[in-house]
C-alpha cells in the first residue's frame, strides 16, 4: 500500500494525550507482570490462556518482534486492560489491545492507549498503528478518543490462478527498469515519491514518514529479494516502482507497493505490471499472490478484480502520528 499524505490533526500532542477523566490507573507492565498484560491483550483476561500466551510469545521470539512494550491499565471497577506495542522496521509500531466488550473496558483501553503515547520513544518510533476487524467498534472508539483517526479501510486480496495472468514484463519502448541495489536507491525514492502525487491509496500517510523509513518498512514485509523491486523511468522522469516480497510462511508472494506517477496512470502499465508479479510468483511455485488495498482506490480494485483477484478479508487501518 502507499506510504504518506497529510492529515488535520487538532490540539498539541499533550492535548491529544491527556489521561481519561475517568478513575483508571495505568502502569507499564514489568517482567513479572508480562505474562498477565499479554493474556489480557490476547484474551481479556488477566490469568487468560496459557497456551496462547505461550504460544505468541514464541511467534514474537522467532520473527524478532519486541514485547517490552506492555502497559496495563485498571478501570475504577477492576475492569481491566491490556496493550502491547510492537516496534516495526521504518520508525513504526503496531499497537495491539484487549477485546472489548463494555463500556468500563473501553475506558481501560482508551486510558492505556493515551498513556502509552504520552511514553513512547518518539525517536525512535513516529507512527503508530493499529488494525481492527469490522466487529471492534468500541476498540475502535477507544482509540479514536485516544488521538487515533482512522486512516482507511483495508481490503485484503489474493489471487490463486497465478498462470492464468502470469505474463513475462515486456517493457513498453521509451521505458527502462531497474532492480534495487545501493547504485539505483535514488530511482526507486524519485519513483516512490513521484508516484504519491494525487494518490487515491491511504492518502492520508502521504507525508507523514521519510522516504528512507518508508523504505526499511517495505523492506521488512515478509522476506526481501532485490530482483522483486522494479523502478522504472522515462529518460530521467520516474514512472513508478513494483515492490514484491515473498512470504515463506503462507507460500505466497505480496504485492507491497505499486505506484505510478499522475501522466503514466490509466495507460495499461499496471495492468502489466501485476501480470508480471503472478509471472514471478507463478516462476517461484507460489501457491498465491496476497495484497492489500484501501478499499477507495476504486481504479486499483478494478484492476485486481479484473485479474482474478478476491477478497479475503478487510480491516480498519487506524494511526497516530506522534511527531
Amino acid at each position: 500500500m502507499d506510504e504518506e499524505s497529510g492529515m488535520a490533526t487538532t490540539g498539541s500532542l499533550e492535548d491529544r494525550f491527556q489521561p481519561s477523566r475517568r478513575e483508571t490507573k495505568v502502569i507499564r507492565a514489568d517482567p513479572n507482570s508480562r505474562r498477565k498484560a499479554l493474556a489480557l491483550v490476547l484474551t481479556g483476561l488477566p490469568r487468560g490462556d496459557v497456551a496462547a500466551v505461550d504460544t505468541f510469545l514464541d511467534f514474537a521470539s522467532a520473527h524478532g518482534y519486541s514485547t517490552d512494550l506492555l502497559w496495563i491499565a485498571e478501570a475504577d471497577d477492576g475492569t481491566m486492560a491490556g496493550l502491547l506495542v510492537m516496534p516495526t522496521p521504518g520508525r513504526t509500531a503496531l499497537m495491539f489491545i484487549s477485546p472489548t466488550r463494555k463500556e468500563l473496558q473501553r475506558v481501560a483501553v482508551e486510558a492505556a492507549v493515551t498513556q502509552a503515547c504520552r511514553e513512547i520513544d518518539r525517536t525512535t518510533i513516529r507512527l503508530v498503528q493499529a488494525l481492527l476487524e469490522p466487529s471492534q467498534v468500541l476498540e475502535r472508539k477507544a482509540l479514536a478518543d485516544a488521538g487515533f483517526i482512522q486512516l482507511a479501510t483495508l481490503q485484503y486480496l489474493q489471487a490463486v490462478d497465478l498462470q492464468r495472468y502470469a505474463v513475462r514484463l515486456s517493457v513498453p519502448e521509451g521505458l527502462s527498469v531497474v532492480n534495487w541495489s545501493r547504485r539505483t536507491r535514488q530511482r526507486f525514492i524519485d519513483a516512490t515519491l513521484g508516484s504519491y502525487e494525487s494518490t487515491l491509496d491511504c492518502p492520508g500517510l502521504v507525508g507523514l514518514r521519510r522516504i528512507d523509513d518508508i523504505l526499511d518498512g517495505h523492506m521488512a514485509t515478509g522476506q526481501f529479494d532485490p530482483d522483486l523491486w522494479l523502478a522504472f523511468s522515462c529518460g530521467d522522469e520516474p514512472v513508478g516502482v513494483m515492490l514484491l516480497n515473498l512470504v515463506l510462511d503462507q507460500d505466497a508472494v505480496e504485492l507491497v507497493y505499486l505506484g505510478l506517477c499522475p501522466s503514466w496512470r490509466g495507460r495499461g502499465l499496471g495492468r502489466r505490471l501485476v501480470g508480471h508479479a503472478m509471472w514471478e510468483a507463478d516462476r517461484r511455485v507460489a501457491r498465491k499472490m496476497v495484497l492489500a488495498v484501501d478499499q477507495d482506490n476504486a481504479p486499483a480494485r478494478r484492476l485486481y478484480r479484473s485479474m482474478g483477484f478476491s477478497p479475503t478479508a478487510h480491516k480498519y487501518a487506524m494511526l497516530c502520528a506522534l511527531s
